[in-house]
């Protein structure tokens, strides 16, 4: 596990202390869950462009109608 140094004005870091005493946890605990929910939201974005760069290319490219019924139940 890495340490990291950070710097916050004072008013900042008391407020941060209430609500990490609030949830039961330390400043670095939120810090680290909000660094962590920033990750996995930032992978959850990749995934959904690579799901609808897949779809483009199932269509040929033909964003913007809707595909036939044919299109839609094609086997593969």
């Amino acid at each position: 596990m890495r340490n990291i140094t950070l710097s916050i004005d004072d008013e900042l870091y008391e407020q941060s202390r209430i609500i990490a005493a609030q949830r039961k946890s330390t400043v670095s605990g939120l810090v680290r869950d909000y660094l962590r929910s920033l990750s996995q939201a930032e992978q959850r974005r990749e995934q959904a462009r690579r799901e609808i760069r897949a779809m483009i290319g199932r269509f040929g490219g033909k964003v913007g109608r809707m595909p036939s019924r044919e299109e839609r139940h094609a086997r593969r």
